[in-house]
């Protein structure tokens, strides 16, 4: 959608005979906060916005805020969510978003007073029903982090969940489909504000945002009732990619719930913004990414030649030996590349690369003439505006459409001959430069996913506590009784000692058995894809298409078409879910032979996994206490990661200082299973790795902690699947306790064992 942009011009209207001095100071508040917006700064007090207007115009923006206040928390259905004024930002160019700004607060909808002064009342409601029904609907929070961070997969996912939002306010609230349609009717001018910053920011259009774009305008021909009709000006990798995933697209776009069913439950929400994210996942991605990755070449042509600009630059300073006379008579290419070419494309590359070196001077000089004119100091000049901004120091994006495609691919060709440490650099600076476009791209999505799980993932790093405030164990153990104390402080000093050690433990090892997890992964994900119902269920009195045959028999029972339930929706899969708990033998014998070191492995595996497939998941370790990992439904985030990295330097601690502990298994079976319990889930399964034969703490040496009575208990009174894993030689007796066992698995094949196990557990969930 087209965006307003802050006109920072804004007039104060001075009174006769007021004092000189305050509006002096009006004025220089007013340039602090324009100049903070653009260094960075997020978020401005009401006062603060306020400060930007006339007295008249204040009056104009608090008046429509709170008409508009009211439709917000209506759509949203979150009457404690503030609402707050803003304005664009070097963060937030929309100035509209809604979210939650830290850990622990109330989530927020922030509106941009300059649309609120300038703008019409009909765009106004219809952006505040937008952000208020992501408010209602969207829950980006379910996706992984890992899965979130790949280059474009955000955006992908905010071009299929606009659409998506826009349905189910449309359905619940008729009059917003009239804003809809004339909005996204009359501006649609928000994919030509995209194709700018592409061509700023990257010097070509990506071809990931123009399909992206694709799906949007696919979305609001439906939503007018007309059939899909694809660009014929695209080009024809993009094409396909859009025609191969269209019907995916369409499909997750349409899975939204009724407004009774938002109503009724937020499970029932999340489940469908879950279904929705698996198909976008499972469905479009593969063959969107395939966009990504013929861009990402792009990016690193564009790389080297903004490299070539640089040196280009250097050459021309420094004039006075060989270089500098290179560089005075052509483009500093590398020798290498330019064996490549023939004389004829060599020229043409020269003259762009030239181009844009004019191209960025001419910037800068207008740039500063500008700044000159404001009437600034030569030393605010030199300290606000450095002689060379970002883009002299990195070279300008030259325009890659002007290249023939034989110099693309000779270039392309080349960085491929470059060394691995070369090609490196380039890659990272071309992801880099990605990413900072993907940024830009989302903000300029009306509505975007601002609560996404990048930022939730960067709340929690700022709220986690500094190395002063972390005194204390990693893992917080539960308390168990008749544990000696002193070992306790012992054990708490330990742990804070070797917290930035437990750190690089868990990605070490993570590095190794990285083909294993993602082999899994997809040997899972293909076990649920094909689960997932893809019909159509009838009974509604509103949706995307009619049940002929029920609405014939409606009519034969004369029922008016104004209480006609043959319409049809994109019906929710049933889908069985998990609650797995992960039960971890801790004890001092566990460091023998290298068996905590090789189960730990295994433990990455599943818990990077079950955490990417949205599966709920819980780690805890026992020995003569129990420690907590993960707990269900907990976000799988990197400071739990360097917890987890604590497991090794529990048993390893133990058996160096000579600390005896006991394996107290059916205490921690007895805990896991209340925990699981607690779930709402059709499928619970505990899983325990242990090398010893159990052996309780004092306290818990009674008949009700005795392990064969705990398990039979669990049988006969839950609904939880228990299965023991016996690791090393000598665990015959597992399978005299657990029903379902492997006894004597060899350190060397933990992983794979265990990664079938699970395999086995989700495809044959009623064997067990």
């Amino acid at each position: 959608m087209e965006k307003f942009k802050p006109n920072p011009e804004v007039p104060h209207e001075q009174s006769e005979g007021g004092p000189e001095m305050v509006y002096h100071t009006l004025d220089r508040r007013r340039e602090e906060v324009l100049q903070a917006a653009q260094q960075g700064e997020e978020f401005f007090t009401e006062v603060e916005v306020l400060s930007l207007f006339t007295p008249e115009q204040q009056i104009i923006i608090l008046e429509r805020k709170g008409i508009l206040s009211s439709l917000g928390y209506f759509i949203g259905k979150n009457f404690e969510m503030p609402i707050e004024l803003g304005i664009p930002t070097k963060q937030c160019q929309s100035g509209w978003r809604q979210g939650l700004r830290k850990m622990g607060e109330k989530k927020y909808l922030q509106m941009n007073a300059y649309d609120l002064l300038n703008k019409p009342m009909d765009y106004l409601r219809f952006v505040t029903c937008h952000e208020g029904g992501h408010e209602r609907v969207s829950r980006p929070g379910i996706v992984p982090l890992d899965i979130w961070q790949q280059p474009g997969f955000a955006f992908m996912m905010n071009a299929i969940e606009d659409p998506r939002m826009n349905n189910f306010v449309a359905e619940s609230y008729p009059k917003f489909r009239e804003q809809m349609e004339e909005e996204y009717g009359e501006h649609m001018g928000f994919e030509l504000s995209a194709a700018e910053i592409a061509k700023k920011k990257l010097g070509y259009q990506p071809r990931f945002m123009q399909a992206g774009y694709e799906y949007i305008k696919q979305w609001f021909r439906e939503a007018k009732g007309e059939e899909f009709k694809i660009d014929e000006t695209l080009s024809e990798e993009i094409k396909e990619v859009v025609e191969a995933t269209l019907a995916s697209a369409n499909d997750s776009w349409l899975r939204y719930p009724s407004r009774e069913e938002a109503d009724k439950s937020e499970e029932r929400i999340r489940k469908y913004a879950q279904v929705s994210y698996e198909i976008n996942r499972d469905e479009v991605w593969p063959e969107f990414k395939k966009l990504i990755e013929a861009d990402m070449d792009d990016q690193k042509t564009q790389e080297l030649l903004k490299d070539a600009q640089k040196k280009q630059g250097e050459g021309e300073e420094g004039s006075q030996g060989p270089e500098g006379e290179q560089a005075q008579n052509g483009v500093n290419l590398p020798q290498e590349l330019k064996d490549k070419l023939t004389p004829e494309e060599q020229k043409v590359l020269e003259g762009a690369i030239k181009k844009a070196i004019e191209s960025a001077k001419k910037e800068q000089e207008e740039a500063e003439a500008k700044q000159e004119a404001e009437g600034e100091g030569k030393g605010e000049k030199e300290q606000g505006a450095p002689q060379e901004g970002k883009e002299g120091k990195s070279g300008k994006p030259i325009d890659l459409a002007s290249l023939p495609d034989g110099i693309k691919q000779k270039i392309k060709e080349y960085i491929k001959s470059l060394p691995e440490e070369e090609q490196r650099e380039i890659s990272e600076k071309a992801q880099e430069a990605f990413k900072e476009f993907e940024d830009a791209l989302n903000e300029e999505l009306q509505g975007k996913l601002s609560d996404n799980p990048k930022k939730k993932a960067e709340r929690e790093e700022s709220d986690k506590p500094s190395e002063s405030e972390t005194e204390k164990p990693r893992a917080p153990e539960r308390e168990t009784p008749g544990i000696d104390s002193e070992e306790l402080i012992k054990f708490k000093d330990r742990m804070a000692k070797e917290i930035k050690k437990d750190a690089n433990v868990y990605e070490t090892m993570r590095q190794e058995v990285l083909p294993l997890i993602d082999k899994l992964e997809t040997e899972l994900r293909e076990i649920f894809f094909a689960r997932k119902a893809k019909g159509w269920e009838s009974g509604f009195r509103t949706g995307k298409r009619i049940d002929i045959k029920k609405r014939i028999q409606e009519k034969a029972k004369s029922v008016p078409a104004m209480e006609s339930k043959a319409w049809q929706k994109r019906e929710l899969p049933d889908e069985k879910d998990y609650a797995i708990s992960l039960l971890v033998d801790l004890s001092g014998s566990m460091e023998n032979d290298g068996k905590i070191q090789e189960t730990f492995k295994a433990i990455i595996v599943l818990a990077e996994v079950l955490n990417r497939l949205s599966i709920n998941l819980a780690i805890l370790g026992f020995n003569s206490q129990l420690y907590e990992y993960q707990t269900f439904n907990q976000q799988f985030s990197k400071q739990l990661r360097e917890t987890m990295g604590g497991m090794i330097q529990e048993t390893s601690y133990r058996k160096e200082h000579g600390v005896s502990t006991k394996t107290d298994t059916g205490f921690a079976t007895t805990r896991a299973v209340e925990d699981l319990l607690k779930q709402k889930a059709d499928n619970k399964f505990l899983i325990t790795l242990t090398d010893g034969i159990p052996e309780p703490v004092p306290e818990h040496a009674t008949a009700e902690f005795e392990l064969k009575n705990v398990i039979k208990k669990v049988l006969a009174e839950t609904d939880v699947r228990l299965i023991g894993l016996g690791i090393g030689r000598g665990t015959e007796h597992v399978g005299t306790y657990y029903p379902n066992s492997i006894a004597n698995v060899q350190v060397e094949e933990m992983e794979e064992k265990l990664a079938g196990l699970i395999k086995d557990v989700i495809a044959n969930y009623d064997k067990f």
